[in-house]
């Protein structure tokens, strides 16, 4: 059995073998959107943090590599060092230039990079912040400084500003046009595709990064045949944006400046990916080992009780790998031939990672069995769990988890009651029995009082990191 997943291998020539995620259709929609304009566009592809975006751009890159379009992937966040975005673009498309250029046109595609390099760096020798320049005169004692020579130095440096800017829109045009030719330059001239340059991970920048990536990306490379692609969580980056510009700022209002299109990349379907983690994570050779009465089920069990546990929660991707690495690490401390407890196991284990100061609360006594059961009960989806076999055990693990061996008469007796009431449904007697029963057993087979134990597989298990 694996300890921890494995990364997914993306091939060159069938990117998504691997995909368990049935992304194929958004990558190939995605693909004919880009290439069907030349016009300059920037595309977000939204998507909540930890459902799968990184992996998808990485599959989709290759996906467009191998039908032939010139793409370049930039991890913002990997690049966020630097003090300005417009160096690590032009740096990322240095570095991919070999790549993405034939043989006969290396040379003159070089010749094209190396003029926008050039008025890159006018560029940036003219954004020097002119509160720079001023700041300077700080270094000066100011009760030295008559206000005359102070209002000449701010008069020099408005003349300087207003005889640069005129330069400044010449530079950025040649800028423009020396990428225009850049891109033409690295395109099929039988079947001209744009360039595509990929920015991931621009949520998780400093603020004021993400926002000039947002910036540069628009203003500065507003050419033909160039679409950027953005991978970012929006509501994230909403508030990276409103770090900087003031909580009152309509972010959508600011971003449709930058942002062109967004393609919301759809969450998988219920329990898909559980199965593929299950799998990857060879749960199989574990539970195939299980084969007593109680303990043959326990594989399938924790399979569907994640599946649904995973849906009514609302985990993201990532949350669910960090569930079932918990989960692989508490069965790799338990002999084989002690009880798993798989359906209360696997709902303390989502609980300790989606809803942490919860699990804190009822393990510390602080939350009641009933109010736990209440708390489920009262989430969204969680009805036909509640209403099958499963939901009858999970009931009966959690209202008896705390109590001792032979010491469930307080728990019996509210079951009773709702047995022997005049008002029940006929539906809730004969659950109430069902439980009855569960109780009964589980007070002989070692099912009653088990929360310390199965807490201290999950603290054992949280214990390592990787």
């Amino acid at each position: 059995m694996i300890i921890k997943n494995r990364e997914i291998v993306v091939e060159p020539g069938s990117p998504f073998l691997n995909d368990e995620l049935n992304r194929l259709e958004s990558a190939e929609v995605l693909t004919q959107f880009v290439l069907s304009t030349k016009d300059p566009m920037v595309v977000c592809l939204d998507a909540p943090w930890g459902q799968g975006k990184t992996t998808f751009l990485r599959m989709w890159e290759q996906h467009l590599k191998d039908n032939e379009v010139p793409t370049i992937y930039f991890n913002a966040w990997e690049n966020d060092f630097t003090d300005d975005a417009l160096v690590s673009i032009i740096g990322e498309i240095s570095s991919a230039i070999d790549e993405l250029s034939t043989p006969e046109d290396i040379s003159k595609t070089k010749e094209y990079l190396d003029k926008a390099k050039g008025f890159g760096v006018t560029l940036l020798k003219r954004t020097v912040p002119v509160a720079a320049k001023i700041a300077t005169a700080g270094a000066l004692e100011l009760d030295k400084v008559t206000e005359q020579a102070l209002a000449g130095f701010a008069e020099s440096i408005a003349k300087e500003e207003l005889e640069s800017y005129e330069k400044s829109k010449n530079t950025l045009s040649a800028f423009r046009d020396s990428l225009q030719e850049l891109a033409t330059s690295i395109s099929s001239k039988e079947n001209p595709k744009p360039l595509v340059f990929i920015i991931d991970e621009l949520d998780r920048c400093r603020p004021n990064f993400s926002i000039e990536v947002l910036e540069k990306a628009k203003h500065f490379f507003n050419v033909s045949n160039i679409v950027f692609v953005l991978g970012a969580d929006k509501t994230q980056l909403g508030h990276s944006i409103k770090a900087v510009y003031g909580q009152d700022l309509n972010v959508n209002g600011y971003l449709r400046r930058f942002i062109d299109f967004d393609y919301l990349l759809p969450p998988p379907e219920k329990g898909l990916f559980v199965k593929a983690l299950f799998k990857r994570f060879d749960f199989n050779s574990y539970f195939s080992t299980k084969t007593g009465r109680d303990s043959q089920y326990e594989g399938r069990q924790s399979l569907e009780m994640f599946s649904e546990f995973f849906e009514i929660y609302n985990l993201t991707l990532r949350e669910q790998e960090h569930c079932c690495s918990l989960l692989s690490l508490a069965i790799r401390t338990t002999p084989k031939d002690y009880a798993l407890y798989p359906l209360f196991l696997c709902y303390l284990i989502v609980l300790k990672v989606k809803e942490p100061d919860l699990y804190k609360s009822f393990v510390n006594e602080e939350m009641t069995p009933a109010a736990l059961f209440e708390h489920l009960s009262s989430k969204r989806g969680a009805e036909e769990l509640i209403a099958n076999n499963y939901g009858a055990v999970l009931e009966t693990y959690i209202m008896t988890c705390k109590s001792h061996r032979h010491g469930t008469n307080d728990v019996v007796e509210k079951y009773n009651e709702v047995v022997n009431s005049t008002t029940a449904s006929d539906e809730q007697k004969a659950r109430a029995k069902r439980i009855l029963e569960l109780i009964n057993k589980f007070d002989w087979d070692g099912g009653v009082g088990i929360l310390g134990y199965l807490v201290n597989k999950i603290e054992i298990a949280s214990r390592f990191s990787s």
